[in-house]
């Protein structure tokens, strides 16, 4: 499942249909200080191509881990350090490839930019 937006984790959490075997959840959060630089707020807007890449990311977890379910999130708007940035959430029968989709997830969000982010 793919969700560009406004939530919280609970929300996210609630998106979850079936809760047998283990659940790995990431939350990233603005942080206070980038690259050395006090940040106030960031903006996030979703770019022509945000869901389709963040789809294929959706699409290589399945195709690389056995899980049962996924919830790729990333925000939008004007955010403010503490304010939930990003998620990724694993359902899936075992915790050792809950752990792995869910670190891989991450990684290529960070790497894809999904999303045009900028720090003020």
């Amino acid at each position: 499942m793919i969700l560009i937006g406004k939530s919280d984790e609970e929300e996210l959490l609630n998106l979850i249909s079936e809760r047998k075997g283990s659940i790995v959840t990431y939350f990233g959060y603005v942080r206070e200080f980038s690259n050395g630089k006090k940040v106030e707020r960031m903006k996030c807007e979703e770019k022509k191509d945000s869901r389709e890449i963040m789809q294929k990311i959706e699409d290589d977890i399945k195709s690389k881990f056995p899980v049962n379910e996924i919830i790729l999130y990333h925000s939008l708007g004007e955010l403010k350090p503490g304010d939930l940035l990003t998620a990724v959430i694993i359902f899936s029968v075992h915790r050792r490839e809950g752990f792995d989709a869910c670190r891989y997830g991450i990684d290529r969000i960070k790497e894809e930019e999904p999303v045009r982010r900028e720090e003020y």
